[in-house]
């Protein structure tokens, strides 16, 4: 039986100790990456919508990106200013496409 550790207080929800019991369990050292990778998962974004086509995705601090409609597709753009934005990826919705800008590593 494996025991459950306790976390630090990184989170309210409880992530940071879920993390520290799967690497517990699995035998798997904690690490900063692992701990970063939880606080993009729980990252919360903004959705402005500027034009029917066209969203701008950001934190409270930052703008993440943007999401463009071309015909069935959506368009996820990495980068704060659109004319310089590079595409990150083609999705079949607009909630997959700001999911991408939102895991996306910077």
């Amino acid at each position: 039986m494996i025991e459950p550790i306790d976390a630090t207080q990184t989170s309210s929800t409880g992530d940071a100790r879920r993390l520290v019991e799967l690497a517990a369990a699995t035998g798997t050292a904690m690490s900063d990456e692992l701990l970063l990778e939880a606080l993009r998962r729980s990252a919360e974004v903004t959705v402005r919508h500027i034009r029917k086509d066209f969203t701008e995705v950001a934190t409270a601090t930052a703008v993440l990106g943007y999401v463009v409609r071309q015909r069935k597709d959506f368009l996820a753009l990495r980068g704060d200013d659109p004319a310089w934005a590079q595409e990150i990826g083609r999705y079949p919705s607009e909630s997959l496409a700001v999911e991408a800008l939102r895991m996306r590593r910077a």
